[in-house]
């Protein structure tokens, strides 16, 4: 048994099938799993921690698929959103669009019963009015707490009260989501009062999943984007690599200010992350 530490500092067992899983959901080829996890596993050593392993695991995949190295630099990603959290809720909200949401990042505060209440993001789809949370997180190893679940739920009831005052929109679901995840006692918590929680990790609701199940990437899973050049796709609405990828790499390169050469490798590798094909420079 090879003992290796969690970001939040704790040791658990090294497993290589929830590594497997990691790169299938990915959408690595067969063969590619089975050389990374032989070529990963001779490699780990005690008291590793996961962000080594993750590079080890990019390191081969960069070798082997370059659009799955980008696919599951999906983590780190997110990270790169932040740090202030706006763009996450920009990006929460775009996967729901492709999920057939209608979405709103509301400017003003809504009027609860008691007081009023900032919202992240707004979702409707048929007779679904959702109120989400999104609880972006700066570092690996946070966690969204029982604390922070409390205080959603109270903001989501004192919203239903006061629609029912007529101060507010109707809410009759309310999610959670998060890039971190949850504490045990928030899980418990959300899953007793019936508050979706997706968040980072095995529970149902994986955020990882609905990216997966849909190649829904933000574009940050380039890593070689600069900051300002993330800065100009997020003024521009842009969190998709599904959308930048429809882009005429000219027309994008005026319109955000960048230089056309750099843009024309940025559509092209978004195609390549959501069609799973190898760029020019991968043959």
């Amino acid at each position: 048994m090879t003992l290796i530490i969690k970001a939040n500092g704790e040791k658990t067992e090294f497993d290589a099938n929830k590594l497997r899983g990691t790169l299938e959901r990915a959408g690595a080829r067969p063969e590619t799993v089975e050389k990374v996890l032989s070529n990963v596993e001779k490699q780990v050593r005690e008291n590793m921690t996961t962000k080594q392993i993750f590079k080890l695991i990019k390191k081969e995949l960069r070798h082997l698929e370059r659009y799955t190295a980008q696919r599951y630099n999906l983590r780190k990603g997110l990270l790169r959103l932040g740090p202030a959290g706006f763009r996450f809720e920009q990006y929460v909200a775009a996967v729901l669009t492709a999920y057939q949401y209608k979405t709103t990042i509301p400017e003003h505060d809504l009027s609860g019963l008691c007081v009023d209440h900032e919202i992240d993001v707004m979702a409707t789809r048929g007779e679904k009015s959702v109120m989400i949370e999104a609880k972006f997180r700066n570092r690996f190893g946070d966690t969204v707490t029982l604390k922070d679940t409390m205080a959603t739920w109270a903001r989501y009831r004192d919203l239903v009260h006061g629609a029912k005052a007529g101060k507010c929109p109707t809410f009759n679901e309310v999610w959670v989501t998060t890039n971190g995840r949850f504490s045990d006692r928030a899980l418990q918590f959300g899953v007793c009062k019936g508050i979706h929680m997706i968040g980072w990790g095995p529970e149902e609701h994986s955020f990882a999943r609905m990216v997966d199940h849909a190649y829904l990437y933000p574009v940050t899973v380039l890593d070689y984007l600069r900051k300002r050049e993330i800065e100009h796709f997020s003024r521009s609405g842009l969190m998709l690599c599904s959308e930048v990828a429809r882009q005429d790499p000219v027309k994008l390169a005026k319109r955000l200010g960048l230089e056309p050469g750099r843009m024309k490798k940025v559509v092209s590798d978004c195609r390549n992350v959501i069609t799973g094909k190898h760029s020019q420079e991968d043959k």
